[in-house]
């Protein structure tokens, strides 16, 4: 399996949760699922949580420096959990951007979205280039 969508922190100032607190709330959230701890020191990542296996399969992967959570879910399951990964931070300060892989768009997570809104919500980079639309956040 391989990284589809993440949730990122758009400037390295801010930071989502931590590893520990990842794994609690996706044992909350996925009863059965496989929570890892990883050690950053061997792998990118420091944890990782694998679907239940009455689920789809998928994994959620959670990476050291707190600003970054990937998914290779399907893109369905992919802004559910974006939808969750906002809702662990009610900040309206925090800006949290769901973007895919190849960075060719983004949706903008705010509190209260849901995976419907992430869908719909998604601005594709060719038509709107982000490091022109925010600077701040790029340069």
């Amino acid at each position: 399996m391989g990284v589809d969508h993440m949730v990122i922190t758009v400037t390295s100032q801010q930071q989502m949760i931590d590893a520990d607190t990842f794994l609690r709330e996706a044992q909350n959230r996925w009863p059965g699922c496989q929570a890892v701890v990883e050690d950053p020191a061997t792998h990118i990542s420091d944890a990782t949580v694998v679907s239940p296996p009455d689920a789809p399969p998928f994994s959620v992967i959670h990476f050291p420096d707190n600003g970054m959570i990937s998914t290779d879910a399907h893109p369905q399951v992919a802004a559910e959990i974006a939808a969750w990964i906002r809702s662990l931070h009610p900040d309206p300060d925090l800006v949290l951007w769901y973007t895919d892989q190849g960075f060719t768009g983004h949706t903008v997570l705010t509190p209260g979205i849901t995976p419907t809104q992430v869908n719909h919500q998604w601005v594709d980079h060719r038509d709107h280039d982000p490091e022109q639309e925010y600077p701040h956040y790029f340069h």
